[in-house]
């Protein structure tokens, strides 16, 4: 396959004495994953690829965010909301470090509970404000968040709590007023300095704050995915010799290979697929799931990133350059028999149709 680290597959299943132990509490969380899912599952498609007779695509844009952080995210608020309902807490007051799509996929889940409460309010009879619906018939111009690589439209409307948002690449946020709970808290510092900063502010504050890299409900969002893949290959008497995933936090493809692996006894190859020059955090909770259950790692320059994007966009699949990491590392392996895990589409169009001229 071209890859530059491979482990054979024995070695693959080799399961570290602490996730074996943490196991239980594994699978528990994506059993409750499963019992919360807001939407209909994203689609698998074919996209015709000449070189290879064309590859399957689980197309995770369509979810409300238009990423795959939606599955998460929600995921873990809806938990949280119930710890804090037990607790008699009612409010959801939340820090996250995000430059979009996290931040997006937070907004529009807490969109989603608070429209779910309101429903289960109107339900019991229950009077207050929260059953009148405030949502705007006509929301006007969405707000947008932008940066290098994304761009997001979010509609006016009032959350449940507040959301602060830490972030260093989010440059300009217009109409500040029509999202009131949230607040946007810019850093010129690197990652793992940001994500301290935030920490702190969140404990000062007694807020909640949003690890996206070693929470159990993260990880049940995500293996939702594996749980759609197994039961549509199923359903459609579909067999995938290997599964392509952006390997980047970790937290996507460790529930997708947990779930195929341990859960479905699936003996589809997980190859996880990475830029060249990054690295991995070995201390996540995800990335000791990693070492255990995915076959391959392989990996693939910007430039066949970009060429993949360009790609997608002529089978009319949007694909930002994140997610489009995983299909240029299915392009490169050759393998025929593939699905590609298409993890989002937020992606400017302008910024889309200058790429596709570049390699023209």
């Amino acid at each position: 396959m071209g890859c530059v680290q491979t482990r054979q597959y024995e070695k693959s299943t080799m399961i570290t004495c602490e996730i074996k132990y943490l196991i239980p509490e594994l699978v528990q969380s994506i059993k409750l994953a499963q019992q919360c899912l807001y939407s209909p599952e994203s689609p698998i498609t074919l996209t015709p690829i000449k070189p290879i007779n064309g590859i399957y695509c689980k197309i995770e844009s369509t979810l409300p965010s238009g990423s795959v952080k939606m599955r998460a995210i929600y995921n873990m608020l809806y938990r949280l909301q119930q710890k804090k309902r037990y607790r008699g807490d009612d409010e959801l007051n939340l820090v996250i470090c995000s430059s979009g799509n996290a931040a997006t996929a937070c907004i529009e889940s807490l969109k989603l509970l608070k429209s779910d409460r309101k429903l289960n309010q109107k339900q019991e009879g229950i009077a207050s404000e929260f059953v009148q619906d405030d949502t705007p018939t006509d929301p006007g111009l969405s707000v947008e968040i932008k940066d290098e690589q994304f761009q997001s439209k979010i509609k006016p409307y009032e959350l449940i709590g507040k959301l602060i948002i830490f972030s260093k690449y989010v440059k300009e946020i217009h109409q500040t007023n029509d999202l009131p709970n949230v607040t946007i808290i810019h850093s010129e510092l690197n990652k793992n300095e940001i994500e301290k900063e935030a920490i702190t502010y969140s404990q000062e504050m007694g807020y909640d704050y949003l690890d996206l890299q070693n929470d159990f409900d993260v990880f049940g969002g995500y293996a939702t995915i594996g749980f759609e893949i197994d039961q549509w290959q199923v359903l459609t008497n579909t067999n995938i010799d290997y599964i392509f995933v952006t390997l980047k936090s970790g937290a996507l493809i460790a529930g997708i290979a947990f779930y195929l692996k341990y859960i479905a006894q699936n003996q589809t190859r997980i190859i996880g697929v990475m830029l060249n020059g990054t690295t991995r955090k070995d201390a996540t909770l995800c990335q000791q799931i990693i070492e255990g259950f995915i076959d391959e790692i392989l990996y693939v320059t910007v430039e066949e990133v970009e060429r993949a994007q360009c790609e997608l966009a002529k089978a009319e699949q949007i694909a930002e350059f994140n997610c489009a990491i995983a299909y240029a590392g299915c392009k490169k392996s050759q393998m025929k028999n593939s699905l590609v895990v298409l993890s989002g589409g937020n992606v400017a169009v302008k910024d889309l149709e200058r790429l596709m001229k570049k390699y023209e």
